[in-house]
């Protein structure tokens, strides 16, 4: 069964506070490893662990693909003179990826606050949250298991 599924920005993680440590966010949420790496020094850095995907061929290939239509001398998605925005554009090639794995694919949306990062998942018909969406999917859903009575 397909499921909506979240690719979580490193710029997400802090205002997602406490809701990282929840059922939701454990069994929906991922990280890129790259993210996972900006993250290393920060407090929830353990809870990204078990939520962290590593790049792979298929992924590397899409970011080539991305890399070709960010126009030369553009810094806006990726400026390597200052460390920014490295995990960005492999984002964008993961969750086209993990999307066209198979016909049954899980549906791939990326959390950020990043505009250019929102702009280039919409050039590869990606969907994004912001966090701020992210944290109302993740409250009433949390809400909804709390009501739930099982038998």
């Amino acid at each position: 069964m397909a499921m909506t599924m979240y690719l979580i920005d490193n710029n997400a993680l802090g205002p997602l506070g406490d809701r990282k440590t929840s059922t939701f966010f454990k069994e929906h949420c991922r990280v890129p490893a790259e993210v996972a790496y900006e993250s290393r020094r920060a407090k929830h850095a353990k809870l990204l662990e078990p939520v962290t995907i590593e790049m792979t061929p298929g992924v590397l290939a899409q970011l080539a693909d991305v890399m070709k239509t960010v126009p030369a001398g553009h810094m806006g998605l990726v400026n390597l003179y200052r460390y920014k925005g490295t995990a960005d554009p492999i984002l964008v090639a993961m969750a086209v990826v993990l999307s066209t794995q198979d016909l049954f694919s899980d549906t791939w949306l990326i959390v950020t606050e990043d505009k250019e990062v929102r702009a280039k998942a919409k050039e590869f018909s990606i969907d994004t949250l912001t966090p701020k969406e992210l944290a109302e999917v993740i409250d009433a859903a949390t809400k909804v298991a709390e009501n739930c009575v099982c038998q």
